[in-house]
């Protein structure tokens, strides 16, 4: 009777935010997926798991729910390193950020955007940037000097860090846990010469969000948190996603928050773009930041070609229910 009844329990109110439209109650083909959001509805969630009524996910442990037979736990904006050590041996826990350096992850709960409906580019669009921009060398690690070195070399190929090629000499004599922390480190920098480089160039049209904590030479914008302020700043602009610190995935809750909010998607080169994109590619992706400058130029002097992006991932995405039933379907193996 509740096979097909699926309860998401998440204790954290931020994890709203986070999950975007997937954090909504929507029916997903055959499945109706129940929201238990938040301090109060999550404790009614508990409830019915011990009760065994319907299936159930959890986010980021918070519950942690141990019965592989009705449930399973994301451990959302990260890879397996991000689950807890005491819960790392239960065979239903999945993440969903893929870093094939550290490891290529096996369990994988792939979440698509829901794309409500179809909105035109701004006449007088914006470039939008949204998150944490700064970075803390660690002299035992990487410091700056080796940092500043490769900065070109990073800055014409941007997918370098997610190559096996470059972390060779790492992985002979480094434990996974510290060339985690230092792709980290590389991944934050790349993200802050881009945006620097960016800024040098469209100036007047570019708006950070974020805090300035090393005074790099940016007007930053102070942070939004509100959903609905959100979707406001990214609706009809070109927004720019330089892909999770953690990995390498097209979809992460940066980038679907954008495309759900209608934003037009600018983002750097991530292991799986062939995947998720297809035909997307060569008008959105960009693996160096001279291609990347130009792609922005572009689309701030032709709207026409923007609409047309736009049309193209709303396409893309129509789909999206029947995707996330999928996905569903193979993480509780039915």
């Amino acid at each position: 009777m509740f096979k097909n009844l699926i309860f998401l329990i998440f204790k954290s109110n931020y994890r709203f935010f986070a999950l975007g439209n997937f954090a909504k109650s929507r029916k997903y083909a055959n499945f109706k997926v129940i929201s238990l959001g938040g301090r109060f509805k999550s404790l009614f969630g508990i409830i019915l798991y011990y009760l065994k009524i319907g299936k159930f996910i959890s986010i980021d442990g918070n519950p942690f729910l141990k019965d592989k037979k009705n449930s399973i736990n994301i451990w959302f904006g990260g890879t397996t390193l991000k689950i807890l050590k005491e819960f790392r041996d239960y065979e239903n826990n999945f993440v969903n950020i893929n870093n094939s350096i550290i490891k290529k992850e096996q369990k994988i709960f792939q979440i698509f955007p829901i794309i409500k409906k179809k909105k035109f580019f701004n006449k007088k669009p914006k470039i939008i940037f949204m998150g944490k921009i700064f970075f803390k060398p660690d002299n035992l690690l990487i410091n700056s000097d080796y940092l500043n070195l490769n900065k070109t070399k990073l800055l014409n190929e941007f997918s370098l860090i997610d190559n096996d090629k470059f972390w060779i000499e790492d992985k002979k004599h480094q434990k996974i846990e510290l060339i985690f922390e230092k792709y980290k480190i590389i991944k934050t920098y790349l993200r802050e010469q881009i945006i620097l480089s960016i800024n040098k160039n469209f100036n007047n049209q570019f708006f950070i969000y974020g805090e300035d904590k090393k005074n790099i030479g940016v007007n930053f914008i102070k942070p939004v948190y509100e959903n609905k302020k959100v979707t406001q700043i990214y609706e009809g602009n070109i927004c720019i996603d330089t892909g999770s610190i953690l990995g390498s995935s097209s979809l992460h809750p940066r980038s679907i928050q954008i495309l759900e909010s209608n934003g037009l998607l600018i983002q750097t080169k991530q292991n799986d773009c062939q995947e998720i994109w297809g035909n997307l590619i060569e008008k959105i992706i960009f693996d160096n930041i001279d291609n990347l400058l130009d792609g922005i130029e572009l689309m701030l002097s032709n709207q026409n070609v923007c609409n047309e992006y736009l049309d193209e991932i709303y396409e893309k995405f129509e789909n999206s229910e029947h995707r996330i039933a999928n996905t569903l379907n193979q993480a509780f193996r039915l």
